[in-house]
């Protein structure tokens, strides 16, 4: 027996009733014993000092044996783990109908010792049944990755995998941990929440016990929602607090976005992490493989021709968004050949054919009330209603009652009642809701509906001059703002310069809460689409997250602090910076920054593929002025001529490139900001240049509606904002490119 006489009497103790005595300790030369009241009888617990063998002996019952300590906190008297695997097994059943059908996700799994790639399932189970260490410690996994790539559904399939088979192979259950949706969570509360969805005779203070013995293990998932208003020392000082409770034989899983923890931030943050018994190993999500996805979709009956229209479309080229698990699992429902995939992004062209699905589901009544784009309409202002909703009272999930008031709220007074019944009647079988784990809630079917939704609710009010609750209380995060860039994008011209115009004037008008922080990262996303607003400038605020994406307009940032700004896929050339302090910068092999950005201590840059590298001091300031910052003596090192950042035809060719970051075609006509590209005076002699070295496909067979279009598409658009010039096609395109600009 190993335990300390003080941690078996500390351990018992919380295993023993409240209101009851500690444990009366009894140390004989052969055998230690401790008198508990547990479940309102008393136990004697007596260890064999020569052996691992308990022996439990509850009054009015006959004596048990176990075959050690372990054994006895699995057993039915304390943990009770075989009822906790059955009743989790169940409740998972109901969230993942059938296991075999979902969509296998890939990883990178890194750790000082170790690099590997396969299915995500695999590499994670490899690591936390691995017994590498000798000596008491923590396995801590981090598994990343962005929004609607899997990580959810990995913890619950490897959950449900161990409660299926935990009788015949005994491996630790998964104690899955969600984030509820709270400006500040607390972790106990969390546990509790958890342990009451699978009706455990656990409580959340015995967790760290059952994990430290290895007979579970803790998966925390959106970690990064833990955070609070001063950044995130309250998640890193619960996770402090955790590690030391759980040292022995504890497995801790962290999940979150890709551009909140890593393993350097973690060690920071938790140092007892680097001493000697600890393991950290992070667990990238990447993208579904495109033979994957087709294979899985080929399973699901999809023909030929389908495959054929998404090809064309770009849905399956590698890195596309499509390509994560939560758009092909709806793709497999919603695609057609009627689908608009050219002049929106993956995520908005979803959303947009899902609500015209369900504005044709209301029947024939509805229909002869209200007309095609009125139903539309009537689905997606009552979903803003309920994001709205949900974010305003700091929950995940709304009241079915709650969802029936909002259908009144959008109708208003004149509805004829017998439609409004019919709309309420439908409204709770809508395909962006689910059932929550609570009975009579519903919360959206995943939290990019939920950004999506939030977003157009953020806009409408902000456009009306209006700040809503969410934004003067909550903690807006990275994933939002990029799916909010998105969705303010997809507006007409007079939408976007009505929302930058009126977000400018209520950015100071409310100091007493967040309003001015969360507002500020709003306009720092629309950067890119400013171009409506002359003097486009963001003062004398701070901000928490920011994210950037695409060709930044000219614009100033001018007193302004930011904790975390995300410029990955960015050009931000043409923004200046006054005064400005960035905590830590995001970026990829893609992001260009202005000869005015600050100095940066800590860049952390993510590439396609997964992995991650993390440059400090001196390594992160070289970093900076090889990407933009210092001018470039000649087309070398992923550098180009300064004279060449500041061509029209080199500014076309961001725009163009990082375009195609976003979707897949640019078509000549149409009413979308994509579309005015090609109303660029150098937009010919661009195409001509790309063609010359095949990286350029204009196509006229495929149309979707309106006048007939051309349809362009930059190959290896990626590569050409990384500026690779062992690509010779890119390079003599970029060679190109200067001498045309040179001699204009």
């Amino acid at each position: 027996m190993n335990l300390s006489l003080e941690q078996l009497t500390d351990e018992l103790g919380v295993f023993s009733d409240m209101g009851t005595s500690s444990p009366k300790v009894s140390d004989g030369p052969n055998y230690i014993s401790f008198e508990i009241v547990r479940n309102g009888q008393r136990q004697l617990i007596k260890f064999d000092k020569k052996s691992s063998i308990v022996t439990l002996r509850t009054e009015n019952e006959a004596e048990r044996k176990h075959a050690s300590y372990r054994a006895l906190l699995a057993s039915a008297t304390f943990a009770n783990l075989r009822e906790w695997a059955g009743t989790q097994r169940r409740v998972l059943m109901q969230t993942i109908k059938d296991i075999e059908e979902l969509i296998p996700i890939e990883g990178n799994l890194s750790n000082l010792s170790i690099e590997s790639t396969g299915t995500a399932k695999e590499l994670m189970n490899g690591y936390l049944e691995s017994n590498e260490h000798g000596s008491p410690g923590v396995r801590v996994l981090l598994i990343d990755g962005p929004a609607g790539i899997g990580k959810t559904r990995l913890i619950e399939s490897v959950a449900l995998n161990r409660a299926q088979n935990f009788a015949k192979q005994q491996k630790p259950l998964i104690l899955h941990v969600k984030s509820r949706g709270r400006v500040l969570t607390y972790l106990q509360d969390l546990i509790a929440f958890s342990l009451q969805t699978i009706r455990a005779q656990v409580t959340y203070d015995q967790v760290p016990i059952l994990v430290r013995h290895g007979l579970i293990q803790l998966a925390i998932d959106g970690f990064d929602e833990l955070g609070d208003p001063n950044g995130y020392d309250t998640a890193w000082a619960q996770v402090r607090d955790l590690v030391q409770e759980i040292e022995g034989q504890g497995a801790l899983i962290l999940a979150g976005r890709e551009t909140f923890i890593g393993r350097e931030r973690l060690l920071k943050a938790v140092p007892r992490l680097s001493q000697k018994g600890h393991n950290v190993a992070v667990l990238s999500l990447v993208a579904v493989q495109p033979a994957t996805a087709k294979k899985w979709l080929r399973s699901k009956g999809w023909s030929e021709q389908q495959f054929s229209g998404a090809d064309y479309w770009g849905l399956f080229e590698e890195g596309s968004y499509a390509l994560r698990p939560f758009f092909l699992n709806r793709l497999e429902e919603i695609y057609s050949d009627h689908a608009d995939f050219v002049s929106n992004p993956p995520l908005i062209m979803l959303v947009n054919r899902m609500i015209e699905r369900e504005a044709e589901k209301f029947g024939d009544q509805v229909a002869a009330t209200f007309g095609e784009h009125q139903r539309r309409t009537i689905v997606a202002s009552i979903l803003s209603e309920v994001a709205r909703d949900i974010s305003e009272n700091q929950s995940d999930s709304i009241d079915e009652e709650a969802l029936v008031w909002i259908v009144d709220a959008v109708l208003g007074d004149e509805a004829d009642p017998t439609v409004a019944n019919l709309l309420k009647n439908r409204v709770l079988a809508l395909a962006f809701l689910q059932n929550d784990d609570r009975k009579g809630r519903r919360s959206f079917a995943h939290s990019e509906f939920f950004n999506f939704f939030l977003s157009t609710s953020a806009i409408d009010a902000l456009s009306k001059g209006e700040i809503p609750k969410f934004l003067r209380r909550n903690i807006i995060g990275a994933d939002f703002l990029v799916t909010f860039g998105l969705v303010l994008e997809s507006k007409n011209a007079d939408q976007i310069r009505d929302f930058l115009v009126s977000a400018s004037e209520l950015l100071h008008a409310s100091p007493l809460d967040r309003s001015s922080r969360n507002i500020g990262a709003l306009m720092i996303s629309a950067i890119p689409i400013s171009d409506g607003v002359p003097n486009f400038a963001i003062k004398n605020v701070d901000v928490d997250d920011a994210v950037i994406r695409g060709k930044g307009q000219k614009s100033s940032l001018i007193n302004v602090t930011i904790n975390q700004l995300d410029i990955r896929e960015a050009d931000i050339a043409q923004v200046v910076f006054e005064s400005v302090q960035i905590g830590v910068l995001i970026s990829d092999a893609t992001t260009r920054v202005s000869a005015t950005f600050p100095n940066v201590s800590w860049i952390e840059t993510l590439q396609i593929d997964g992995k991650e590298l993390t440059l400090l001091d001196s390594d992160a300031l070289d970093w900076l002025d090889s990407h933009g910052r210092v001018e470039s003596s000649g087309l070398k090192e992923n550098l180009v001529l300064d004279q060449l950042r500041t061509s029209p035809l080199y500014n076309l060719l961001q725009k163009v490139c990082r375009t195609m970051l976003r979707q897949h075609w640019i078509r000549s006509e149409g009413d979308d900001r994509a579309t005015l590209l090609v109303d660029d005076e150098r937009w010919e002699e661009l195409v001509q240049l790309l063609a010359r070295h095949d990286l350029l496909v204009v196509d006229t067979s495929k149309q979707v509606g309106g006048r007939p279009s051309k349809f362009f598409h930059v190959r290896q658009a990626r590569s050409i904002l990384a500026e690779e010039m062992e690509n010779q096609k890119v390079r003599g395109l970029l060679d190109d490119v200067v001498a045309a600009s040179t001699h204009h």
